[in-house]
């Protein structure tokens, strides 16, 4: 059964959205707070969201756009849901990163129809997403196996960094005594981001945050991103590592 985060201020809303899509044969979770909306897509894995643009704490653009930096939800197709007809909003909204949106009033049907026609695109990204949530997961039980001390801000059950951290903070660090690592994951989406030098250069400088010694790595999924990544870093000159974990994870190693 495929699952649909439905985010919005409008409890008659989320109702009419529940109602229509259980009947779809969708599991239906509801949120009608922007702030909760990235733990809940890491820990459920919807395979879609329906996101309100006008939230109560924070605005569904600056909540689309946290979504699409995480690599564990960037892949999750968004709808966003609006009152504003303008073309300038909704280039906004689409540049950020959003699937399609649909205005309100809305009619049940046509957002059907938006929710089958994304799922239906993003059917090989939605499994990619699953893998790098495979991942991270193996990454956190071989870790604490070997003793080490796992922060990341990926998921909400640890802390995202360690005591006294200053600065950018990576998508994973572990620690044990002496030694400190931090990995960054990266994927083909990722990767073709203007950001991602950026992101690159603040990962290799998180070592002036660290009294003890350090290591930055990035992890990709594909030889092809494993290529790209070595040669950016290598014209720009970053010290960073870079590792290629193959995809079958149950093979448990590194290359």
């Amino acid at each position: 059964m495929q699952k649909i985060l439905a985010v919005d201020d409008d409890e008659s809303i989320l109702e009419l959205i529940t109602q229509f899509f259980s009947r779809q044969n969708y599991k239906v979770i509801t949120c009608t707070r922007g702030t909760k909306v990235t733990d809940l897509a890491i820990n459920e894995e919807p395979d879609l969201i329906i996101l309100d643009i006008n939230l109560p704490d924070v605005d569904g653009l600056s909540v689309l756009k946290t979504l699409k930096t995480r690599p564990i939800t960037s892949f999750i197709p968004v709808i966003m849901l609006t009152a504003q007809v303008s073309t300038e909003f909704q280039v906004s909204g689409l540049v950020s990163g959003a699937d399609d949106y649909v205005t309100k009033p809305f009619d049940l049907e046509v957002l059907n129809a938006r929710v089958i026609n994304a799922l239906r695109h993003s059917l090989l990204l939605t499994r990619l997403k699953h893998d790098q949530f495979n991942l991270l997961s193996y990454l956190l039980r071989i870790y604490k196996k070997r003793g080490y001390q796992v922060f990341t801000k990926l998921l909400g059950d640890y802390r995202g960094s360690p005591r006294l951290w200053r600065g950018y903070v990576p998508d994973m660090i572990i620690q044990k005594h002496e030694k400190l690592r931090c990995f960054n994951f990266e994927t083909t989406q990722s990767i073709l981001e203007e950001s991602f030098i950026d992101r690159l250069s603040q990962l290799a400088e998180c070592d002036k945050n660290a009294i003890v010694h350090f290591e930055a790595t990035i992890i990709v999924r594909s030889k092809d991103n494993w290529k790209i990544v070595k040669r950016l870093i290598s014209e720009n000159s970053i010290p960073i590592k870079v590792k290629f974990i193959k995809k079958h994870i149950q093979r448990n190693q590194f290359v």
